[in-house]
């Protein structure tokens, strides 16, 4: 297997009200098509938000952080809830919802 990198996608209802909240997370998109916006990840990787209504809210996606309190702080200034935080040996994580209940994981390996 070859497999280089990852893209991860997010299935929203409305593309357009989705982008408004995953840029406050992730700055602007770029929109490569009408119903996909797309962030390239520092590290590698990519994260695209694309319209699907049958899919909406059924999307899972992890975000490596380098400070999860300073991640935290950023979401609850925005007016992002935090659903849940836990930690462990290995890594604290902190889980927010979009609009259409996807879950979007920000983690800290320790």
């Amino acid at each position: 297997m070859s497999i280089v990198n990852a893209l991860a996608g997010i299935a929203v209802k409305d593309i357009d009200a989705a982008v408004v909240w995953y840029e406050q997370i992730l700055g602007p998109a770029s929109r490569p098509m009408d119903e996909v916006a797309e962030w390239q990840l520092p590290n590698g990787g990519c994260l695209q938000v694309f319209e699907d209504g049958n899919r909406a809210g059924l999307s899972s996606v992890t975000l490596v952080v380098e400070d999860l309190d300073r991640e935290i702080a950023g979401l609850v200034s925005k007016g992002i809830r935090i659903d849940e935080k836990s930690q462990s040996e290995m890594v604290d994580v902190a889980i927010v919802q979009d609009h259409d209940g996807n879950q979007v994981v920000f983690a800290h390996a320790k």
